[in-house]
């Protein structure tokens, strides 16, 4: 569902910056405008009542559910976790804990033992690569 949905339901509505409006709460009598509503990047909604009223009795008085604030996942499988990182924070992940495991096998290889912490640092960028592999698998 698009926020210009919502907002058709809805009194007095406002603009109240980029992105985000101002309108009365129909969840109670609400003389001025106290319900904040934005959309995010994602294309969720978000609803805020400044009187505090509670998000579902919010939607339910507009006629809607929760999950219409929510935009629809054409990808998500049942029971299939959502992924951890984008791939842009996979990919810095991955650079990183290369690096990790490169200054460790450098040490190794010039004859020089690894610390205790420096050891466990490895192992986890291990760990954190399989990891990484795992989730771009999905």
């Amino acid at each position: 569902m698009s926020i210009d949905i919502l907002l058709s339901k809805l009194e007095m509505v406002r603009p109240n910056g980029n992105g985000k409006y101002l309108a009365r709460c129909p969840a109670h009598p609400d003389k001025s405008p106290s319900l904040s509503i934005k959309e995010t990047e994602d294309g969720k909604i978000l609803i805020h009542c400044f009187s505090g009223c509670d998000v579902a009795d919010i939607v339910a008085a507009v006629g809607l559910e929760l999950s219409d604030l929510m935009p629809d996942n054409r990808t998500y499988k049942k029971g299939a976790k959502p992924p951890r990182f984008n791939k842009y924070e996979l990919f810095d992940l991955l650079v990183h804990e290369s690096i990790i495991l490169s200054l460790g096998i450098r040490q190794l290889l010039n004859f020089e033992d690894l610390s205790p912490v420096d050891l466990l640092r490895v192992v986890q960028a291990e760990n954190v690569i399989n990891d990484i592999a795992r989730e771009a698998k999905r």
